[in-house]
């Protein structure tokens, strides 16, 4: 996935910290921790932590990527793979939906590995939405992964 196209597809400014932030998590199979996308930008030197984080607040802020409470209340960071939407009036141009991020997460809680599952949505009665303005929502599904179990067998 070119991460360039990314950000020219969204009409955002990309920075070399940025690209190199979300090529991580594009080729990422699952979420990662802050530690986690540190340690793999290892031999890049010129991004300390505290960029790291500026960074991961601004691709969350623009939708790009989303945030997943882990354990310990670590937040773990996925791209955002439903972000993106081709509009009607112009289909060469695509649009962000900021609300995209509405799915349930699968928590290994062996290896702690996070797995976005996006054919579960909730489904809320009309009534709710007609009460609530729903911002975010975060389902989370403990238990074994596909490789943690098969180990414990």
């Amino acid at each position: 996935m070119n991460t360039q196209q990314i950000f020219t597809d969204a009409g955002l400014r990309s920075t070399k910290a940025r690209l190199a932030v979300l090529t991580v998590l594009t080729s990422a199979r699952t979420a990662l921790s802050h530690s986690e996308i540190l340690e793999q930008m290892a031999s890049q030197k010129e991004f300390d932590r505290v960029t790291i984080y500026r960074v991961l607040d601004w691709l969350t802020e623009h939708h790009l990527i989303h945030k997943i409470s882990g354990e310990n209340r670590a937040w773990k960071f996925q791209f955002s793979h439903n972000t993106y939407t081709r509009s009607e009036a112009n289909a060469n141009k695509k649009q962000l939906l900021p609300n995209a991020h509405q799915h349930a997460h699968l928590h290994c809680t062996s290896c702690g590995e996070v797995t976005c599952i996006h054919e579960l949505k909730p489904q809320f009665p009309k009534q709710v939405l007609e009460l609530y303005h729903v911002e975010s929502i975060d389902i989370n599904i403990k238990g074994l992964c596909q490789h943690c179990n098969t180990q414990t067998r």
